[in-house]
């Protein structure tokens, strides 16, 4: 069969990321990896124009996209447009966000939603397409049947072991890989040891997903993928990579072994770093340039309101440790909805004390399966289904100040920071190129572009603006939840009982 993956576009109101890195769509190459006997293309609206022409070239039986929350609606924009060229054509949504609300995808553009990881899923979905068979055989399928309403196969485990999956097919973007990129990483490849988290932090849902298991590649499988990488720049995007010692110390003999030479950008918590400082030396001298920590808070207090379980000190000693072997830090903060002038000013004092210069500042979000989700879903200021607004950059919760002064407060924040010369001189180590490098400027436009949209931030939270959020596109002539009766895997869906069913 012919199959098109596809990255959605990202919607209009969410803020960042965007403008200041473009990473590979992994997720989608993992899913290609298992389809070796079909004829498969990957289209990555983040970086290509006219899909229309794409699809119609391509002619696809199948069109298969995933997302996190935010690009929830833009799939099935997507996948209305899909129908209104081939009413026929299979469309099929999957990724986090359809794993921990499928019903969110319940819409009669979407004919499947793939639950837990899809590397094999897909390939047993299109299988059974193919023999007509019954789709809900397949184990982790969910069919929408109403709006919110949806009928759901067996569940099975997330995912198989880490280690039976293929590699990445990389070669699908290959004409695509130098416009890939991760703030001054560049060219960056993209890889993935672990799924899953070991931690239970009340804000996130990664633990959640997977039932509150880890599943983790041997050092031998990531050697065999490092040694395939022609970029230098790795960005290992694991929520924690750095975390199981006897692993990390095989992994780096056999990167020595191997002699491979990369820079690598990845994941860590702060006790870690404070308690295994030997490791993070002897990983500075295999490339280690730049490591992301969640430090979230600067009080005690915080921390145990998100169950951090951590001190608080260990946010300032991890950095400190850091800046010792000359090793980046990207320090993620996430100021409250309470917040007034001395948080944020007690926020800029331990930037300014632990020597920050990247830093990523992101409201207080509530997301959909993470565990205090249901604390805050009543005091929601926009819409559960204005999707791109849960962008972790938004304050969707009701704030001590004006929203506009406390979006002004955050973009003060980061321009105190970031665009601060002197402070990225002193307080950068490896990854910061010359001022003459392209690099540096188009950090540098990425940045204003951001702060540009924090400006405007106050105004997305206008009625005209969540309209815009909530908008689906255009409803599909023809197009009912039982169009997809004509094809027999679907003959009997209506006829099951086990409906899911949200108001």
């Amino acid at each position: 069969m012919k199959i098109l993956l596809v990255r959605p576009p990202v919607p209009k109101h969410t803020i960042g990321l965007k403008h200041i890195m473009i990473c590979e769509p992994l997720e989608l190459e993992y899913i290609a990896g298992d389809l070796l006997d079909h004829e498969v293309e990957i289209f990555d609206h983040l970086v290509e124009k006219n899909f229309k022409k794409r699809f119609q070239q391509f002619d696809p039986d199948i069109v298969v996209s995933s997302c996190y929350k935010t690009g929830t609606n833009e799939v099935i924009k997507l996948f209305r447009k899909v129908k209104t060229w081939d009413i026929e054509c299979i469309t099929i949504a999957g990724g986090v966000h359809a794993t921990l609300n499928p019903e969110d995808f319940a819409d009669s553009s979407v004919d499947i939603i793939g639950i837990g990881d899809g590397t094999f899923l897909l390939r047993e979905i299109v299988n059974t397409l193919i023999q007509k068979k019954n789709i809900l055989n397949v184990n982790n399928v969910a069919i929408p049947i109403g709006e919110k309403q949806i009928v759901k196969s067996k569940s099975s485990p997330y995912m198989p072991h880490p280690n039976e999956l293929p590699l990445p097919r990389r070669d699908l973007v290959q004409h695509l890989l130098p416009k890939y990129y991760y703030l001054m990483h560049k060219p960056v490849a993209t890889i993935k040891t672990t799924w899953g988290c070991w931690y239970k932090c009340n804000f996130c849902f990664t633990w959640k997903i997977t039932d509150g298991s880890a599943f983790s590649r041997s050092p031998e499988s990531i050697v065999k993928e490092l040694l395939t990488l022609k970029a230098k720049e790795v960005y290992i995007v694991d929520d924690i990579f750095l975390i199981n010692k006897s692993r990390l110390r095989k992994l780096a003999d056999l990167i020595i072994k191997h002699n491979i030479k990369k820079n690598y950008l990845c994941y860590a918590r702060a006790d870690f770093i404070v308690e295994n400082e030997d490791v993070i030396k002897e990983w500075a001298e295999l490339g280690l340039t730049a490591v992301f920590i969640g430090l979230e808070a600067v009080t005690a207090a915080e921390l145990d309101s998100m169950d951090k379980n951590m001190p608080v000190d260990y946010n300032y000693k991890a950095v400190e440790i850091l800046n010792k072997y000359k090793i980046d830090t990207y320090g993620s903060l996430i100021p409250g909805p309470e917040y007034e002038q001395e948080d944020w000013d007690r926020l800029w004092d331990f930037i300014e004390a632990t020597k920050l210069y990247y830093v990523n500042i992101s409201p207080a979000t509530p997301l959909p399966g993470a565990k205090n989700y249901n604390q805050f879903k009543d005091q929601l200021t926009v819409p559960e289904d204005a999707h791109g607004l849960f962008d972790l950059s938004h304050q969707i919760l009701p704030t001590k100040m004006s929203l506009k002064d406390y979006y002004r407060q955050l973009l003060r924040l980061y321009s105190r920071t970031i665009l601060n010369l002197n402070r990225a001189n002193n307080y950068t180590h490896r990854t910061l190129p010359s001022i003459w490098d392209i690099s540096y400027w188009r950090m540098l436009v990425g940045s204003m572009k951001i702060g540009w949209q924090f400006m405007n931030a106050h105004k997305h939270h206008s009625k005209k603006e969540i309209a815009i959020a909530r908008y689906k596109g255009k409803i599909v002539k023809g197009l009912s939840y039982k169009t997809k009766m004509k094809h027999p895997s679907f003959e009997s869906i209506f006829d099951q009982q086990s409906t899911t069913k949200t108001a």
